[in-house]
């Protein structure tokens, strides 16, 4: 079980809701809390609260870092207008993009966009940055390929908003993950 690879594939929200209904093997917990927070039921609960969030912001178009499925499925149900895009790392493996396609919700406009593009009319006045990770001890992190896109993108000047999977008090690093600064982005999603 290569969790951070199933994140890769269906966003660290729809990975987290599959751990949380297994979280209590202790085998789950001993592979999986090795490479990553484990979630909690409360990101379950939470994702209906991000989707409300990201849809405040008026936008029309959402483009995420890692593939959300869950959030995505969530947007739709507010709107089949939003439109969201995937960004995939340039070096995905042929076979998981096609995996990742079958799984891409079919009640909005849902595309796969390969770094390094950029989406065609893609505007600060119409599209929000979403970028997902963890929160540790204040610290924001993200996968390698997730620190790499947001150097990329950083040239868009519209709004870019950190969501959290898991909220963590103390500052853990699991190995592999990187900080981004706080200039990276513009909000944060907080579990109240």
């Amino acid at each position: 079980m290569d969790m951070l690879k199933t994140v890769r594939e269906i966003g660290f929200f729809e990975t987290g809701c599959n751990l949380v209904e297994v979280i209590a093997s202790e085998d789950v917990q001993a592979k999986a809390g090795v490479v990553m927070p484990l979630p909690e039921q409360a990101l379950v609960d939470s994702i209906s609260d991000i989707a409300d969030w990201l849809a405040a912001f008026g936008k029309e178009k959402y483009m995420f870092l890692s593939p959300e499925i869950s959030i995505v499925d969530k947007l739709a149900e507010r709107s089949s207008n939003h439109e969201a895009i995937l960004l995939i790392p340039c070096d995905m493996d042929p076979e998981v993009k096609e995996r990742l396609k079958a799984n891409i919700p079919k009640s909005m406009k849902v595309s796969l966009l390969e770094e390094p593009y950029f989406p065609e009319g893609f505007y600060p006045g119409n599209g929000i940055l979403v970028i997902c990770g963890y929160l540790a001890g204040g610290r924001m992190m993200v996968l390698p390929e997730t620190y790499r896109m947001i150097d990329h993108y950083s040239g868009f000047w519209g709004k870019k908003v950190f969501v959290p999977y898991v909220e963590l008090e103390d500052a853990v690093r699991y190995d592999g993950w990187m900080e981004i600064g706080k200039d990276k982005i513009s909000m944060m999603w907080r579990n109240e």
